[in-house]
């Protein structure tokens, strides 16, 4: 897929310094390689709901694990009684260190859902900030014509640009915001790889295995 950028407290500024462009080098090539998996008639009520939610959640799952990211990362010390996970957490070494740190710790939550999943995010990145486990966050959703593809009341790009700004005061880690743009991207016909919504769902735990394998497959992973 295209994608937008949107740098908030100088995230992308940050990554994109010689000492730390590989990060962000890995990253937008996995956001770049997204697929667009339709499956029309998904939903008998919307005709307009035809992407697949759950496969390009699926998809950022194995592609971050093919790379090494920590999955399910703390974000929170071990010591709490109440634990909180992100979706993927990496270090990586500075190639140049001009602030006697050598490596930068990036935590990434990739948000398909709805749009009160996206404050979580805002809590989870600021507390990894606060406890010293990530230096830099990194949210990827989609941009407002994909997200009305996957459902209703889904989060979104232009959303998301328009009110973290708002929340300067409260929101004081490095956000870089990844936005996935459908607009020229080439469709996957799910339906010609599987006809079984439960695996092309992966919406119970006897189908996880299949679904893995359909969006490999879709994907080329």
């Amino acid at each position: 897929m295209e994608i937008k950028l949107f740098s908030y407290r100088y995230a992308l500024e940050v990554l994109e310094h010689e000492c730390c462009h590989h990060a962000i080098d890995e990253i937008l090539k996995i956001c770049r390689n997204t697929p667009l998996p339709v499956y029309k008639n998904k939903s008998k009520n919307q005709a307009k709901l035809d992407v697949v939610q759950q496969i390009i959640n699926t998809y950022f799952k194995l592609a971050f694990r093919q790379c090494a990211w920590e999955p399910e990362p703390l974000v929170t010390p071990d010591n709490f009684e109440d634990a909180l996970r992100g979706d993927f957490r990496k270090s990586f070494q500075k190639s140049v260190s001009h602030d006697g740190k050598e490596e930068i710790t990036l935590q990434i939550e990739v948000e398909m859902g709805n749009i009160a999943s996206s404050y979580r995010n805002y809590f989870k990145f600021q507390l990894s900030y606060a406890y010293k486990l990530a230096d830099i966050a990194i949210l990827i959703l989609p941009c407002d014509n994909l997200s009305r593809r996957i459902d209703s009341g889904v989060a979104s790009f232009e959303k998301t640009v328009r009110e973290i700004p708002s929340a300067d005061l409260s929101i004081t880690v490095p956000i870089l915001v990844i936005g996935l743009d459908d607009t020229e991207t080439e469709p996957i016909d799910v339906k010609a790889y599987c006809d079984n919504l439960n695996v092309v769902k992966g919406s119970r735990t006897q189908h996880k295995e299949a679904h893995e394998t359909l969006v490999k497959e879709i994907s080329g992973l």
